[in-house]
């Protein structure tokens, strides 16, 4: 194994850091780090380092990590290692890489999922490349597609699914599955502790710089093409989803009022790391305080939104996208209200 901080690599390479976050991923998390293994990033002039998380996991992926690394990075001169803590929440996680983790020489990160598919071996390298390119761009996010893609036959429900994903694109936000980001963009930054949703969260502090300035969209790029499969949900699958994004989404909304109504002058990054520290339940009680005596807490646009993708569009894309962006709308009233009944109950940001 490679020492993480590999200083001879560091000062004659470019350093990239690598970070798999994960819990209870023993299925998927050998299968990527071979996929990872096969892409071209490894055969370009940087030095890498890469880092998988196990949080809070309850079966052997530590393990199975650390025995798949070892067994495809045994003869290449990139660092990697596991690091487990007991504690699981992605934001925590994601805290712990980018400010006790990474190798603090490491320019560029890369975040994925242990259950992704990447669409080919070239998807790392085109996301650094791209950042390289422009300057001014913080973060590349990856173009997801949903796996139901790659099925030679679709079902009526697998291309409901696939045109509904289709209608609801975001260009310029982070994808928590996959995304590039300059480290030192990163480093400015915490995420609230618990944030369900921290990709949306991460995507605000980076438009804004942490809510010091007006949001600068541009600032999030999304990939050239498509970067990697994910797996579709079922039925029920897609309702849990729907539930625990909105109240992902809610939440995010109610922290990111709270950020704006402080009216930082610099990154609001190290407010959120002292809150964190010092009270710990400071999530908790601001969506306690946001429910409290309401029988409806979720804003109405979300039971609503997909149909925001109609305005704007040309008049033959617009009555095309009508049947699906109703049914989808219809779809979601359940998990709204179940997301609903969830805020009121006390730890509802710990979901994710």
């Amino acid at each position: 194994m490679v020492d993480l901080y590999c200083k001879e690599s560091a000062n004659r390479l470019m350093l990239i850091s690598l970070c798999i976050i994960a819990k209870d991923e023993r299925a998927y998390i050998a299968g990527l780090i071979q996929s990872i293994a096969e892409q071209s990033l490894l055969l370009k002039p940087y030095a890498l380092e890469l880092v998988v998380i196990c949080n809070g996991c309850i079966d052997d992926t530590a393990e199975v990590a650390r025995n798949a690394m070892e067994k495809m990075f045994c003869e290449t001169k990139i660092a990697n290692r596991v690091v487990v803590t007991r504690e699981s929440g992605k934001a925590r996680s994601w805290n712990l890489a980018v400010h006790n983790v990474f190798n603090p020489a490491a320019e560029f990160c890369i975040f994925m999922d242990a259950d992704i598919q990447f669409a080919n071996t070239h998807v790392l390298a085109e996301l650094i490349a791209k950042l390289k390119k422009d300057v001014e761009l913080a973060a590349v996010s990856g173009w997801p597609v949903k796996d139901i893609m790659l099925k030679p036959r679709q079902s009526l429900i697998d291309r409901f699914s696939l045109k509904v994903s289709s209608q609801t694109p975001a260009p310029n936000s982070v994808n928590g599955s996959l995304y590039a980001a300059r480290t030192k963009e990163l480093r400015s930054i915490w995420l609230p502790v618990p944030t369900p949703g921290e990709d949306g969260f991460l995507s605000a502090m980076i438009h804004t710089h942490g809510f010091s300035q007006p949001a600068q969209l541009e600032r999030i790029q999304r990939a050239d093409r498509p970067t990697h499969y994910f797996e579709a949900h079922s039925i029920s699958g897609f309702f849990q989803h729907e539930r625990r994004m909105t109240i992902g989404t809610t939440i995010n909304g109610w922290i990111c009022e709270k950020m704006w109504s402080e009216q930082h002058s610099t990154s609001a990054g190290p407010v959120i790391r002292d809150w964190n520290e010092n009270d710990p339940a400071w999530v908790s009680k601001l969506v306690s305080s946001k429910v409290a005596g309401r029988f409806w807490a979720l804003p109405t646009r979300l039971l609503i939104w997909r149909l925001y993708n109609l305005r704007g569009a040309e008049i033959i894309k617009t009555v095309g996208r009508i049947p699906f962006s109703i049914v989808a709308t219809w779809l979601n009233i359940w998990p709204c209200i179940q997301a609903n009944r969830a805020l009121k109950r006390q730890g509802s940001a710990n979901i994710w």
